[in-house]
Protein backbone atom coordinates (compact mmCIF):
# COMPACT_ATOMS: atom_id res chain seq x y z
CA UNK A 1 0.00 0.00 0.00
CA UNK A 2 1.68 3.07 -0.78
CA UNK A 3 2.94 5.49 2.21
CA UNK A 4 0.49 8.74 1.54
CA UNK A 5 -2.76 6.05 2.39
CA UNK A 6 -1.25 4.38 5.12
CA UNK A 7 0.26 7.40 6.75
CA UNK A 8 -2.87 9.03 6.21
CA UNK A 9 -5.00 6.36 7.58
CA UNK A 10 -2.81 6.18 10.72
CA UNK A 11 -3.23 10.04 11.46
CA UNK A 12 -7.00 10.32 10.71
CA UNK A 13 -8.65 6.65 10.86
CA UNK A 14 -10.64 7.60 14.01
CA UNK A 15 -12.18 10.66 12.30
CA UNK A 16 -13.31 9.13 9.45
CA UNK A 17 -16.62 8.00 7.97
CA UNK A 18 -16.87 4.30 6.71
CA UNK A 19 -17.79 5.55 3.65
CA UNK A 20 -14.73 7.50 3.08
CA UNK A 21 -12.03 4.73 4.54
CA UNK A 22 -13.63 2.20 1.49
CA UNK A 23 -12.92 5.21 -1.01
CA UNK A 24 -9.44 5.52 0.48
CA UNK A 25 -8.58 1.51 0.29
CA UNK A 26 -9.71 1.28 -3.42
CA UNK A 27 -7.64 3.73 -4.04
CA UNK A 28 -4.98 1.93 -2.54
CA UNK A 29 -5.98 -0.98 -4.82
CA UNK A 30 -5.91 0.71 -7.87
CA UNK A 31 -2.44 2.35 -7.24
CA UNK A 32 -3.70 5.78 -6.29
CA UNK A 33 -4.81 5.22 -10.20
CA UNK A 34 -4.33 8.94 -12.42
CA UNK A 35 -7.05 9.58 -15.22
CA UNK A 36 -7.79 6.74 -17.24
CA UNK A 37 -5.86 6.68 -20.16
CA UNK A 38 -8.90 7.23 -23.52
CA UNK A 39 -8.63 4.77 -26.79
CA UNK A 40 -10.44 5.66 -30.19
CA UNK A 41 -11.68 2.37 -31.45
CA UNK A 42 -13.09 3.18 -34.65
CA UNK A 43 -14.58 1.48 -37.91
CA UNK A 44 -11.18 0.91 -39.30
CA UNK A 45 -10.56 -1.17 -36.53
CA UNK A 46 -12.80 -3.51 -37.52
CA UNK A 47 -11.85 -6.87 -38.62
CA UNK A 48 -15.40 -8.58 -39.25
CA UNK A 49 -19.33 -7.95 -38.91
CA UNK A 50 -22.33 -9.75 -39.27
CA UNK A 51 -25.85 -8.78 -39.39
CA UNK A 52 -29.21 -10.35 -38.31
CA UNK A 53 -31.56 -8.69 -40.25
CA UNK A 54 -35.42 -8.96 -38.96
CA UNK A 55 -39.02 -7.59 -41.12
CA UNK A 56 -39.86 -5.79 -38.31
CA UNK A 57 -37.87 -3.39 -38.73
CA UNK A 58 -34.77 -3.81 -36.76
CA UNK A 59 -31.04 -5.98 -36.75
CA UNK A 60 -28.70 -7.62 -34.72
CA UNK A 61 -25.11 -6.45 -35.11
CA UNK A 62 -22.15 -8.53 -34.61
CA UNK A 63 -18.65 -7.14 -34.85
CA UNK A 64 -15.10 -7.58 -34.26
CA UNK A 65 -12.02 -4.84 -33.57
CA UNK A 66 -8.94 -4.72 -32.86
CA UNK A 67 -7.55 -2.49 -30.50
CA UNK A 68 -4.10 -2.38 -28.46
CA UNK A 69 -5.10 -1.90 -25.01
CA UNK A 70 -2.37 -1.16 -22.17
CA UNK A 71 -2.48 -3.10 -18.95
CA UNK A 72 -4.59 -0.86 -15.98
CA UNK A 73 -7.99 1.40 -16.45
CA UNK A 74 -9.05 2.34 -20.12
CA UNK A 75 -11.89 4.47 -21.15
CA UNK A 76 -12.72 3.08 -24.84
CA UNK A 77 -14.41 5.77 -27.31
CA UNK A 78 -16.23 3.21 -29.31
CA UNK A 79 -16.81 5.15 -32.59
CA UNK A 80 -18.82 4.48 -35.55
CA UNK A 81 -22.20 2.46 -34.11
CA UNK A 82 -25.55 2.77 -35.14
CA UNK A 83 -27.40 6.29 -34.25
CA UNK A 84 -30.48 3.80 -33.69
CA UNK A 85 -29.07 1.54 -31.13
CA UNK A 86 -30.48 0.27 -28.05
CA UNK A 87 -27.22 1.43 -25.57
CA UNK A 88 -29.09 -1.47 -23.28
CA UNK A 89 -28.78 -4.23 -25.60
CA UNK A 90 -24.73 -4.08 -26.24
CA UNK A 91 -22.59 -6.35 -24.73
CA UNK A 92 -18.25 -6.62 -25.67
CA UNK A 93 -15.72 -8.84 -24.65
CA UNK A 94 -12.47 -9.30 -25.67
CA UNK A 95 -11.68 -12.29 -26.88
CA UNK A 96 -9.99 -15.20 -25.27
CA UNK A 97 -10.00 -13.32 -22.23
CA UNK A 98 -12.38 -14.30 -18.64
CA UNK A 99 -14.11 -11.27 -17.03
CA UNK A 100 -11.37 -10.53 -14.62
CA UNK A 101 -8.63 -10.00 -17.59
CA UNK A 102 -10.79 -7.77 -19.24
CA UNK A 103 -13.44 -6.40 -16.46
CA UNK A 104 -16.20 -4.06 -18.02
CA UNK A 105 -16.41 -1.44 -15.10
CA UNK A 106 -19.02 1.36 -17.13
CA UNK A 107 -20.61 1.99 -20.35
CA UNK A 108 -21.96 5.48 -21.47
CA UNK A 109 -23.78 5.38 -24.45
CA UNK A 110 -23.34 9.57 -26.42
CA UNK A 111 -25.69 10.28 -28.90
CA UNK A 112 -25.68 14.30 -28.02
CA UNK A 113 -23.90 15.21 -31.42
CA UNK A 114 -22.40 17.85 -32.67
CA UNK A 115 -24.90 20.62 -34.86
CA UNK A 116 -25.69 23.89 -34.01
CA UNK A 117 -28.50 23.55 -31.24
CA UNK A 118 -26.45 21.31 -29.20
CA UNK A 119 -23.21 23.29 -29.59
CA UNK A 120 -24.95 27.04 -28.68
CA UNK A 121 -26.57 24.96 -25.71
CA UNK A 122 -23.19 24.59 -24.01
CA UNK A 123 -22.41 28.21 -24.59
CA UNK A 124 -25.75 29.67 -22.88
CA UNK A 125 -25.18 32.67 -20.73
CA UNK A 126 -21.54 33.22 -22.39
CA UNK A 127 -20.29 35.60 -24.39
CA UNK A 128 -19.94 34.91 -28.27
CA UNK A 129 -18.41 36.60 -31.22
CA UNK A 130 -20.67 37.88 -33.84
CA UNK A 131 -19.36 38.40 -37.49
CA UNK A 132 -21.16 39.97 -40.38
CA UNK A 133 -20.40 41.90 -43.31
CA UNK A 134 -21.60 45.13 -43.82
CA UNK A 135 -21.79 47.23 -47.33
CA UNK A 136 -20.17 50.83 -46.42
CA UNK A 137 -19.29 53.12 -49.08
CA UNK A 138 -19.05 50.93 -52.00
CA UNK A 139 -17.38 48.24 -50.05
CA UNK A 140 -17.88 45.39 -47.96
CA UNK A 141 -16.54 45.02 -44.71
CA UNK A 142 -16.68 42.69 -41.17
CA UNK A 143 -18.24 43.89 -38.24
CA UNK A 144 -17.72 41.91 -35.24
CA UNK A 145 -19.90 42.50 -32.17
CA UNK A 146 -19.66 40.68 -29.18
CA UNK A 147 -22.66 39.90 -27.03
CA UNK A 148 -24.46 37.32 -24.62
CA UNK A 149 -26.41 33.86 -25.26
CA UNK A 150 -29.28 34.15 -23.30
CA UNK A 151 -31.20 30.73 -25.11
CA UNK A 152 -31.24 29.08 -28.16
CA UNK A 153 -34.30 27.91 -30.28
CA UNK A 154 -34.51 30.90 -30.87
CA UNK A 155 -31.07 32.37 -30.51
CA UNK A 156 -31.81 35.56 -27.94
CA UNK A 157 -28.19 37.32 -27.84
CA UNK A 158 -27.72 40.45 -25.23
CA UNK A 159 -25.16 42.67 -27.08
CA UNK A 160 -25.38 45.56 -24.26
CA UNK A 161 -26.96 48.33 -25.71
CA UNK A 162 -30.21 45.73 -27.82
CA UNK A 163 -31.33 42.66 -27.66
CA UNK A 164 -32.01 40.52 -30.79
CA UNK A 165 -33.46 37.49 -31.68
CA UNK A 166 -31.80 35.36 -33.98
CA UNK A 167 -29.23 38.01 -34.87
CA UNK A 168 -27.24 37.86 -38.05
CA UNK A 169 -23.71 36.61 -38.71
CA UNK A 170 -21.41 33.74 -38.12
CA UNK A 171 -20.63 32.83 -34.73
CA UNK A 172 -16.96 32.51 -33.73
CA UNK A 173 -15.96 29.85 -31.05
CA UNK A 174 -12.90 29.30 -28.94
CA UNK A 175 -13.66 25.04 -28.90
CA UNK A 176 -15.69 22.48 -28.76
CA UNK A 177 -17.02 21.02 -25.61
CA UNK A 178 -15.97 17.38 -25.35
CA UNK A 179 -18.58 15.79 -24.39
CA UNK A 180 -20.44 16.48 -27.81
CA UNK A 181 -19.41 13.80 -30.45
CA UNK A 182 -19.56 14.08 -34.48
CA UNK A 183 -21.07 10.54 -34.14
CA UNK A 184 -23.07 8.29 -31.84
CA UNK A 185 -20.54 6.68 -29.53
CA UNK A 186 -19.74 3.84 -26.98
CA UNK A 187 -17.94 4.55 -24.14
CA UNK A 188 -16.66 2.00 -21.99
CA UNK A 189 -14.43 2.25 -18.74
CA UNK A 190 -12.36 -1.05 -18.65
CA UNK A 191 -9.48 -2.71 -16.83
CA UNK A 192 -7.08 -4.30 -18.72
CA UNK A 193 -5.47 -7.30 -17.17
CA UNK A 194 -2.89 -7.72 -20.01
CA UNK A 195 -0.90 -5.26 -22.04
CA UNK A 196 -1.06 -5.94 -26.33
CA UNK A 197 -3.49 -6.59 -29.20
CA UNK A 198 -7.11 -7.36 -28.30
CA UNK A 199 -9.91 -8.61 -30.40
CA UNK A 200 -13.27 -6.66 -29.20
CA UNK A 201 -16.09 -8.57 -29.72
CA UNK A 202 -18.88 -6.47 -29.92
CA UNK A 203 -22.83 -6.78 -30.13
CA UNK A 204 -26.05 -4.73 -29.88
CA UNK A 205 -29.67 -3.80 -31.50
CA UNK A 206 -30.56 -1.19 -33.72
CA UNK A 207 -33.74 0.11 -35.21
CA UNK A 208 -34.30 1.37 -38.74
CA UNK A 209 -32.80 -1.66 -40.35
CA UNK A 210 -35.66 -3.85 -41.92
CA UNK A 211 -35.95 -6.23 -44.98
CA UNK A 212 -38.99 -7.68 -47.30
CA UNK A 213 -39.25 -10.12 -50.27
CA UNK A 214 -40.02 -8.83 -53.98
CA UNK A 215 -41.08 -11.72 -55.64
CA UNK A 216 -41.70 -11.57 -59.87
CA UNK A 217 -43.80 -14.12 -61.42
CA UNK A 218 -43.71 -14.84 -65.31
CA UNK A 219 -46.36 -16.40 -66.39
CA UNK A 220 -46.84 -19.23 -69.35
CA UNK A 221 -50.52 -19.18 -69.61
CA UNK A 222 -50.77 -22.19 -72.73
CA UNK A 223 -48.42 -24.56 -70.49
CA UNK A 224 -50.12 -23.25 -66.88
CA UNK A 225 -46.87 -22.95 -65.52
CA UNK A 226 -44.69 -20.31 -64.41
CA UNK A 227 -41.00 -18.83 -63.46
CA UNK A 228 -40.47 -17.82 -59.77
CA UNK A 229 -37.61 -15.46 -58.24
CA UNK A 230 -37.39 -13.86 -55.42
CA UNK A 231 -35.38 -10.70 -54.30
CA UNK A 232 -34.64 -9.35 -51.02
CA UNK A 233 -34.76 -5.55 -50.26
CA UNK A 234 -32.44 -4.39 -47.84
CA UNK A 235 -33.42 -1.26 -46.12
CA UNK A 236 -30.58 0.85 -44.03
CA UNK A 237 -31.56 3.88 -42.32
CA UNK A 238 -29.85 2.98 -39.02
CA UNK A 239 -26.94 6.29 -39.18
CA UNK A 240 -24.24 3.98 -40.28
CA UNK A 241 -22.99 1.64 -42.99
CA UNK A 242 -21.54 -1.75 -42.89
CA UNK A 243 -18.71 -2.80 -44.88
CA UNK A 244 -18.45 -6.22 -45.81
CA UNK A 245 -20.73 -7.26 -44.14
CA UNK A 246 -22.10 -11.61 -43.36
CA UNK A 247 -26.10 -11.08 -43.73
CA UNK A 248 -28.81 -13.50 -42.41
CA UNK A 249 -32.59 -12.64 -42.61
CA UNK A 250 -35.12 -13.62 -40.35
CA UNK A 251 -38.32 -14.34 -41.35
CA UNK A 252 -41.37 -13.91 -38.63
CA UNK A 253 -42.95 -11.72 -36.34
CA UNK A 254 -41.00 -11.54 -33.57
CA UNK A 255 -42.13 -9.65 -29.90
CA UNK A 256 -39.95 -6.99 -28.93
CA UNK A 257 -40.86 -4.83 -25.69
CA UNK A 258 -41.71 -1.74 -26.64
CA UNK A 259 -40.06 0.20 -27.58
CA UNK A 260 -36.63 -6.25 -63.24
CA UNK A 261 -37.32 -8.33 -65.91
CA UNK A 262 -36.00 -11.83 -65.52
CA UNK A 263 -34.86 -14.21 -68.08
CA UNK A 264 -37.32 -16.43 -69.08
CA UNK A 265 -36.14 -20.49 -69.12
CA UNK A 266 -38.06 -23.00 -70.46
CA UNK A 267 -40.28 -24.78 -68.20
CA UNK A 268 -38.77 -27.19 -66.39
CA UNK A 269 -39.14 -28.50 -62.44
CA UNK A 270 -36.25 -27.28 -60.73
CA UNK A 271 -35.33 -24.49 -57.55
CA UNK A 272 -32.02 -23.05 -57.95
CA UNK A 273 -30.37 -23.54 -54.38
CA UNK A 274 -26.86 -24.51 -54.75
CA UNK A 275 -24.05 -22.34 -53.55
CA UNK A 276 -25.00 -19.17 -54.35
CA UNK A 277 -28.22 -18.93 -53.07
CA UNK A 278 -28.85 -18.20 -49.43
CA UNK A 279 -29.09 -21.57 -47.10
CA UNK A 280 -32.12 -22.07 -44.83
CA UNK A 281 -32.90 -23.54 -41.18
CA UNK A 282 -35.41 -23.24 -38.63
CA UNK A 283 -34.89 -20.44 -35.33
CA UNK A 284 -36.98 -20.87 -32.58
CA UNK A 285 -40.81 -20.29 -34.21
CA UNK A 286 -39.51 -18.42 -37.37
CA UNK A 287 -37.13 -19.03 -40.34
CA UNK A 288 -33.31 -17.59 -40.89
CA UNK A 289 -31.72 -17.81 -44.40
CA UNK A 290 -28.11 -16.94 -44.86
CA UNK A 291 -26.90 -15.34 -47.65
CA UNK A 292 -24.18 -16.40 -49.01
CA UNK A 293 -21.66 -13.60 -49.89
CA UNK A 294 -20.89 -10.83 -47.92
CA UNK A 295 -22.08 -7.49 -48.76
CA UNK A 296 -21.74 -3.54 -48.05
CA UNK A 297 -24.67 -1.82 -46.96
CA UNK A 298 -24.42 2.06 -47.00
CA UNK A 299 -26.19 4.03 -44.68
CA UNK A 300 -29.75 5.20 -46.29
CA UNK A 301 -29.40 2.36 -49.06
CA UNK A 302 -31.96 -0.10 -50.22
CA UNK A 303 -30.24 -2.88 -51.32
CA UNK A 304 -31.48 -6.34 -53.52
CA UNK A 305 -30.01 -9.87 -53.61
CA UNK A 306 -31.52 -12.64 -54.97
CA UNK A 307 -33.34 -15.02 -52.59
CA UNK A 308 -34.57 -17.99 -54.22
CA UNK A 309 -35.39 -19.13 -58.40
CA UNK A 310 -37.47 -21.78 -59.58
CA UNK A 311 -39.01 -22.60 -63.14
CA UNK A 312 -41.60 -24.55 -64.28
CA UNK A 313 -44.27 -23.49 -61.28
CA UNK A 314 -47.68 -25.22 -61.62
CA UNK A 315 -50.30 -22.87 -60.74
CA UNK A 316 -54.20 -22.70 -60.96
CA UNK A 317 -56.26 -19.71 -62.12
CA UNK A 318 -59.85 -18.95 -60.59
CA UNK A 319 -62.61 -16.53 -61.04
CA UNK A 320 -64.46 -15.93 -58.23
CA UNK A 321 -67.35 -13.41 -56.93
CA UNK A 322 -68.53 -13.24 -53.36
CA UNK A 323 -71.51 -10.55 -52.83
CA UNK A 324 -73.09 -9.94 -49.28
CA UNK A 325 -76.89 -10.96 -50.08
CA UNK A 326 -79.09 -8.18 -48.92
CA UNK A 327 -81.47 -9.18 -46.12
CA UNK A 328 -84.15 -6.63 -47.81
CA UNK A 329 -86.66 -6.19 -50.34
CA UNK A 330 -84.57 -4.53 -53.00
CA UNK A 331 -85.68 -4.72 -57.00
CA UNK A 332 -82.02 -3.39 -57.62
CA UNK A 333 -80.13 -4.88 -60.80
CA UNK A 334 -76.58 -5.13 -60.12
CA UNK A 335 -73.42 -5.88 -61.94
CA UNK A 336 -70.51 -7.32 -60.30
CA UNK A 337 -67.01 -8.38 -61.92
CA UNK A 338 -64.90 -11.60 -61.56
CA UNK A 339 -62.15 -11.68 -59.01
CA UNK A 340 -58.82 -13.45 -60.65
CA UNK A 341 -57.09 -15.40 -58.14
CA UNK A 342 -53.76 -17.41 -58.79
CA UNK A 343 -52.94 -20.19 -56.68
CA UNK A 344 -49.67 -22.50 -56.02
CA UNK A 345 -48.74 -25.09 -53.76
CA UNK A 346 -45.38 -24.78 -51.64
CA UNK A 347 -43.89 -28.68 -52.40
CA UNK A 348 -40.95 -30.43 -53.49
CA UNK A 349 -43.06 -31.89 -56.30
CA UNK A 350 -44.04 -28.27 -57.51
CA UNK A 351 -40.37 -27.33 -57.88
CA UNK A 352 -40.40 -25.78 -54.42
CA UNK A 353 -40.95 -26.69 -51.02
CA UNK A 354 -39.09 -24.43 -48.83
CA UNK A 355 -40.51 -21.75 -46.54
CA UNK A 356 -40.73 -18.56 -48.68
CA UNK A 357 -41.11 -15.41 -46.88
CA UNK A 358 -43.84 -12.93 -46.62
CA UNK A 359 -43.51 -9.95 -49.59
CA UNK A 360 -44.82 -8.52 -52.64
CA UNK A 361 -45.71 -10.41 -56.05
CA UNK A 362 -45.70 -8.79 -59.21
CA UNK A 363 -47.02 -11.10 -61.82
CA UNK A 364 -45.44 -10.52 -65.56
CA UNK A 365 -46.76 -12.10 -69.13
CA UNK A 366 -45.36 -11.80 -71.87
CA UNK A 367 -47.24 -9.95 -75.15
CA UNK A 368 -47.16 -11.25 -78.57
CA UNK A 369 -43.88 -9.26 -79.33
CA UNK A 370 -42.14 -11.02 -76.15
CA UNK A 371 -42.72 -8.25 -74.33
CA UNK A 372 -43.13 -8.67 -70.46
CA UNK A 373 -46.12 -7.16 -68.97
CA UNK A 374 -47.29 -6.46 -65.48
CA UNK A 375 -50.79 -8.24 -64.93
CA UNK A 376 -51.21 -7.66 -61.70
CA UNK A 377 -49.36 -7.98 -57.96
CA UNK A 378 -50.51 -8.78 -54.40
CA UNK A 379 -48.97 -9.00 -51.03
CA UNK A 380 -48.24 -12.56 -50.01
CA UNK A 381 -48.40 -13.80 -46.08
CA UNK A 382 -45.75 -16.19 -44.72
CA UNK A 383 -45.88 -19.64 -47.00
CA UNK A 384 -45.10 -22.69 -45.12
CA UNK A 385 -44.01 -25.48 -46.66
CA UNK A 386 -46.93 -27.58 -48.09
CA UNK A 387 -49.56 -24.61 -47.71
CA UNK A 388 -50.96 -22.87 -50.85
CA UNK A 389 -50.32 -19.82 -51.81
CA UNK A 390 -53.86 -17.48 -53.26
CA UNK A 391 -53.20 -14.43 -54.69
CA UNK A 392 -55.77 -11.70 -55.69
CA UNK A 393 -53.86 -10.06 -59.02
CA UNK A 394 -57.19 -7.88 -60.49
CA UNK A 395 -60.77 -8.39 -62.29
CA UNK A 396 -61.51 -10.30 -65.53
CA UNK A 397 -62.30 -7.88 -68.20
CA UNK A 398 -64.59 -10.79 -70.17
CA UNK A 399 -66.54 -12.18 -66.83
CA UNK A 400 -69.97 -10.30 -65.81
CA UNK A 401 -72.60 -11.25 -63.34
CA UNK A 402 -75.76 -9.76 -63.09
CA UNK A 403 -77.85 -9.86 -59.79
CA UNK A 404 -81.45 -9.29 -58.98
CA UNK A 405 -83.82 -10.02 -56.21
CA UNK A 406 -87.34 -12.14 -57.99
CA UNK A 407 -89.02 -12.92 -54.51
CA UNK A 408 -89.20 -11.21 -51.38
CA UNK A 409 -91.58 -12.88 -48.62
CA UNK A 410 -91.87 -12.41 -44.71
CA UNK A 411 -93.32 -15.86 -43.27
CA UNK A 412 -92.47 -14.20 -39.59
CA UNK A 413 -91.26 -11.70 -37.58
CA UNK A 414 -87.79 -12.56 -37.67
CA UNK A 415 -88.17 -15.15 -40.82
CA UNK A 416 -87.92 -14.32 -44.48
CA UNK A 417 -87.27 -16.21 -48.33
CA UNK A 418 -86.16 -14.67 -51.07
CA UNK A 419 -85.47 -16.33 -54.83
CA UNK A 420 -82.39 -14.60 -56.49
CA UNK A 421 -81.42 -15.28 -59.79
CA UNK A 422 -77.96 -14.56 -61.06
CA UNK A 423 -76.56 -14.21 -65.05
CA UNK A 424 -73.16 -14.49 -65.71
CA UNK A 425 -71.92 -13.68 -69.01
CA UNK A 426 -68.41 -15.03 -70.36
CA UNK A 427 -66.97 -13.21 -73.57
CA UNK A 428 -63.99 -15.07 -73.39
CA UNK A 429 -62.70 -17.38 -76.52
CA UNK A 430 -62.20 -20.01 -74.00
CA UNK A 431 -64.20 -21.96 -72.00
CA UNK A 432 -64.01 -21.43 -67.80
CA UNK A 433 -65.62 -22.36 -64.83
CA UNK A 434 -65.97 -19.63 -61.95
CA UNK A 435 -66.72 -19.82 -58.58
CA UNK A 436 -69.50 -17.72 -56.57
CA UNK A 437 -69.71 -17.05 -53.12
CA UNK A 438 -73.21 -16.01 -52.04
CA UNK A 439 -72.77 -14.67 -48.53
CA UNK A 440 -75.86 -14.96 -46.37
CA UNK A 441 -76.98 -13.46 -42.79
CA UNK A 442 -78.42 -15.49 -39.75
CA UNK A 443 -79.19 -18.98 -39.50
CA UNK A 444 -80.22 -19.88 -43.07
CA UNK A 445 -80.90 -22.65 -45.41
CA UNK A 446 -81.52 -22.97 -49.44
CA UNK A 447 -84.24 -24.69 -50.22
CA UNK A 448 -84.56 -24.99 -53.84
CA UNK A 449 -81.55 -24.44 -56.14
CA UNK A 450 -80.96 -24.62 -60.46
CA UNK A 451 -77.36 -25.79 -59.72
CA UNK A 452 -76.01 -27.96 -57.02
CA UNK A 453 -73.76 -25.56 -54.58
CA UNK A 454 -72.38 -26.56 -50.96
CA UNK A 455 -72.42 -24.69 -47.52
CA UNK A 456 -68.27 -23.70 -47.63
CA UNK A 457 -68.87 -21.86 -44.01
CA UNK A 458 -71.43 -21.25 -41.88
CA UNK A 459 -72.03 -17.37 -44.20
CA UNK A 460 -71.27 -18.87 -47.16
CA UNK A 461 -72.97 -20.72 -50.04
CA UNK A 462 -71.12 -21.79 -52.84
CA UNK A 463 -71.63 -22.93 -56.25
CA UNK A 464 -69.18 -23.53 -59.15
CA UNK A 465 -70.23 -22.75 -62.54
CA UNK A 466 -68.97 -24.10 -66.10
CA UNK A 467 -69.72 -21.09 -68.84
CA UNK A 468 -68.53 -22.19 -72.38
CA UNK A 469 -66.82 -19.41 -74.62
CA UNK A 470 -69.35 -16.83 -75.41
CA UNK A 471 -71.92 -18.10 -73.26
CA UNK A 472 -74.04 -17.33 -70.18
CA UNK A 473 -75.36 -19.30 -67.42
CA UNK A 474 -78.29 -18.16 -65.00
CA UNK A 475 -78.61 -19.57 -61.67
CA UNK A 476 -81.41 -19.57 -58.98
CA UNK A 477 -81.82 -20.02 -55.33
CA UNK A 478 -84.22 -19.99 -53.03
CA UNK A 479 -83.11 -19.08 -49.16
CA UNK A 480 -85.12 -18.77 -45.57
CA UNK A 481 -83.27 -16.59 -43.20
CA UNK A 482 -84.27 -16.65 -39.65
CA UNK A 483 -82.02 -13.78 -38.21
Amino acid sequence: MPSFVLWFQKRHCQHLAPALLIFVSLLAARGFAATPLSLQVNEEAQRDVSLTVYSNNFAVVREVREARLPKGIVELEYRDVARDIDPTSVTVKARGATSEEFNLLEQNYRYDLLNRQTLLARFINKKLKYARSVLQDGQYETVYREGMLLSVGPEIVDFGDEIEVEPLGTITLSYIPEELKSQPTLLWLVDNATAGATLLETSYITGNIRWQADYIMVLDQQQAVFDLSAWVSLENRSGTQFRNASLQLVAGQVNRVSEHRPEMERPMVAMRMDAQMPTQETLFEHHLYSLPRKTTLANNETKQLQLIAATGLKYAKVYSLAVQVPNYQTAELRKSSFDVHLRFTNQADNGLGEPLPAGKVRVYQRDSAGQLQLVGEDQMAHLPTGETADLNVGQAFDLVAERRQLEFRRLGERVIEMTNEVVIRNQKREAVTVTLNEKLFGDWQITSESHKGRKSDAATQTYELPLQAGGETTLRYTARLNY
